[in-house]
């Protein structure tokens, strides 16, 4: 996330930010919805979908008062951008105790999708999904804790307070479960990097296992605290590893900080290869929705990746020396994250590139 003011955190690992972003909220984990909420009947054995059933038939059950038939019916007209209709079904499934139905209300209410944004209503539903005690859907509780983590942070829906995030996303998390949130366990790396919040051991903790559970920004992450050393001894081949894995999956946070490894490993022609390579990206939103990374994680690495290559190019290492085009990827590494470029232009002068 964007910093939410300067301050000091463990190298190259980005904090958490307050700053309101609608869209921050965790959404419906769509496979475990799919597969509880559907009609069943397919006749291959697989998870019944509207088009295998038909919309007539669901909206017939719907109307005939089947909970199931009404949450399907809610979310085939929200994935078609009918949310008049879309709210219709959801909030008839929920009055009969659907918690999948309420969790989407509250998604929608939150971030106003399909209505007036109503922070406050949209957390008191995602309390009631917390609150509840049906065992069909308790698989939901760990994404509404996570959520209203989230909103404690931000201090959006609800009072600013870290303590309560933190708890929230603790129980999220169900210490490292695959079953527990994931973005809970990845968030909780992040908020033990914080200068108020710091502790590298719990944060390279929480970081493990999300990235066990298949998290891009904590294996990242991981690569660079066993790089540093930062919670944990410092280890340069595990580091290799998680940086190779999550570039490899796409992370240009990753990207950019395999990009200082072989940097300061002296291989300056790999360096300087993959550091070109980053530096080609047009758009970092883009490239970030598509593997699902963080924005902020993205342009760190690639303003890493555009200011090595223009050190590169600066001093002819592993590329034939341009001063002109070095300038040109200073500019883009500022362009990218004006922080990390920052932080690297300090290191240049305390001649440490």
């Amino acid at each position: 996330y964007p910093e939410r003011s300067p301050r000091s955190h463990a190298q190259r690992l980005q904090p958490l930010s307050r700053k309101k972003h609608l869209k921050s909220l965790e959404r419906m984990p769509v496979l475990m919805a799919e597969s509880r909420a559907i009609v069943e009947g397919s006749a291959d054995g697989r998870v019944a979908t509207v088009d295998d059933i038909g919309l007539d038939k669901i909206r017939s059950l719907a109307e005939q008062g089947h909970t199931k038939s009404q949450f399907k019916l809610g979310m085939y007209y929200f994935k078609r951008e009918e949310y008049d209709r879309a709210m219709t079904w959801l909030y008839k499934a929920s009055k009969m105790g659907d918690m999948q139905a309420l969790f989407q209300l509250a998604i929608m209410h939150y971030d106003g999708i399909g209505t007036l944004a109503n922070l406050t209503k949209g957390v008191e539903m995602l309390k009631a999904v917390v609150e509840n005690t049906d065992p069909a859907f308790q698989f939901l509780i760990p994404h509404a804790q996570y959520n209203l983590g989230m909103a404690a942070f931000m201090g959006y829906g609800m009072s600013q307070d870290d303590d309560v995030a933190e708890h929230y996303w603790l129980l999220a998390g169900k210490e490292g479960d695959p079953d527990g949130s994931v973005a809970a366990q990845s968030q909780l790396g992040m908020f033990y990097t914080r200068r108020d919040t710091k502790d590298l051991k719990k944060a390279f903790y929480w970081h493990y296992f999300a990235a066990e559970n298949g998290n891009l920004e904590s294996k990242g992450a991981l690569g660079v605290m066993y790089y540093t050393g930062g919670g944990v001894e410092a280890d340069r081949e595990l580091a290799f590893k998680c940086l190779c894995e999550a570039s490899e999956r796409g992370s240009l946070f990753a990207q950019g900080n395999l990009v200082v490894y072989y940097y300061e490993s002296r291989l300056f022609t790999r360096a300087a290869h993959c550091a070109w390579s980053i530096a080609q990206t047009e758009d970092i939103r883009a490239a970030a929705e598509k593997t699902g990374l963080l924005l902020a994680f993205a342009r760190r690495g690639v303003a890493l990746g555009c200011f090595y290559y223009a050190r590169c190019l600066q001093t002819g290492r592993g590329v034939q020396k341009s001063e002109s085009e070095a300038l040109q990827y200073y500019k883009k590494a500022i362009e990218a994250c004006p922080l990390t470029a920052s932080e690297l232009q300090q290191k240049l002068k305390n001649d440490e590139l």
